[in-house]
């Protein structure tokens, strides 16, 4: 064969290739339409769920067409898949790699349970989560996944979300959820495997758009336009990558700004040299990390100036920034000056009294 038909050969594979992957995502539209119409059929049709609706119809179209695409693939016997750990396997991978792996499941799988029973709790009325408990059933199901040879065990929002829509007041319906699993895998296998995965894929998308709500992006972005970008990029993340890897970011960039939050302080100094008095006004946090910025605008109030601090625009103030007005109000009135602070202008938890005081030497 020739370098020419080679490239002939690639060529075709590569466009048959693409039109598998064009009849894929057909399947999927026309399953994500199917479970978006049937919202207009008739009462007593709707009875069935829409998405069973459209994995019947996908599944009869890719049968009768013979439709070259994945479909779900499944053992011919349930028991063929389980496979139990040998001596050999604990040797050859290594005691550090297996507690290596250990660990790394275990947080991975924790994070998303946690956060699916989260989500879980707001979507429904009902009795909330106990995490301990979650997370004790949670690590005993692992320990059995890893002695049959099966993959780790996780909570997952569309599983739990889809039963929420159908109806599921108890924890009853997690545990049958499972149970019909099981029983069509072992007992029905034949007929599972002629389910084509896109129908599936179009399914979990369908349920993850429902879960999204608009409304909670508008209340969220009255909180200010970084707490929308925290959320996209959160969210941005999770489609590209993985969950965790997008929790992660959504965490990293919740801290970033929180610690601008409370590191960003701007002053501003107002001197009137004619009645000897000073305004003072804070905006954003004190804390310790702005007091030479602090300490920088206090050494511009003239002797003998009455200084007036402004707290009404001030977010938080730690107990180091305090400490240094009170400081400098006992320096500064050695030379005649005097600092006012108008109480009600603090956080709640520096309020005192209703009147103007000023700080003394005696502090």
């Amino acid at each position: 064969m020739t370098a020419q038909d080679q490239s002939v050969n690639t060529l075709q594979a590569l466009l048959d290739q693409l039109k598998n992957h064009h009849l894929a995502a057909l399947v999927g539209l026309l399953s994500m339409a199917i479970i978006f119409l049937w919202h207009f059929a008739p009462q007593k049709l709707r009875t069935l769920p829409g998405p069973l609706i459209a994995v019947l119809v996908a599944t009869a179209v890719a049968t009768i067409f013979c439709l070259p695409v994945l479909y779900v693939e499944l053992p011919d016997q349930l028991w063929d898949s389980i496979h139990f750990p040998s001596w050999n396997v604990l040797l050859d991978a290594g005691l550090g790699t297996l507690l290596k792996t250990a660990l790394l499941v275990a947080l991975i799988a924790s994070a998303e349970t946690l956060l699916c029973a989260t989500a879980v709790d707001q979507l429904q009325a009902g009795k909330r989560t106990n995490y301990d408990r979650e997370l004790f059933a949670q690590g005993i199901g692992n320990i059995l996944c890893g002695i049959l040879g099966a993959l780790p065990m996780t909570g997952v929002i569309v599983r739990s979300s889809a039963n929420i829509h159908a109806g599921a007041k108890s924890r009853t319906s997690a545990i049958l959820h499972g149970l019909w699993l099981l029983i069509f895998v072992a007992s029905l296998g034949f007929l599972l495997r002629q389910i084509p995965t896109a129908c599936l894929a179009a399914i979990l998308v369908y349920t993850g758009l429902k879960l999204v709500n608009f409304q909670d992006i508008r209340r969220l972005a009255a909180y200010g336009k970084s707490e929308v970008v925290i959320y996209g990029v959160t969210v941005s993340t999770i489609v590209i990558t993985d969950l965790l890897t997008g929790v992660l970011v959504g965490i990293g960039l919740a801290a970033l700004k929180l610690l601008y939050t409370f590191s960003h302080l701007e002053t501003k100094l107002a001197i009137n040299e004619t009645e000897h008095t000073a305004i003072l006004s804070l905006y954003g946090a004190a804390t310790f990390i702005r007091l030479p910025l602090i300490a920088l605008e206090l050494e511009k109030v003239p002797p003998e100036a009455e200084l007036h601090v402004d707290f009404e625009h001030l977010d938080y103030i730690d107990h180091a920034c305090l400490e240094l007005l009170v400081n400098w109000a006992k320096q500064h009135e050695n030379t005649g000056g005097k600092l006012i602070i108008d109480w009600e202008s603090l956080h709640t938890r520096f309020r005192t009294t209703g009147r103007t005081n000023s700080i003394s030497a005696a502090g």
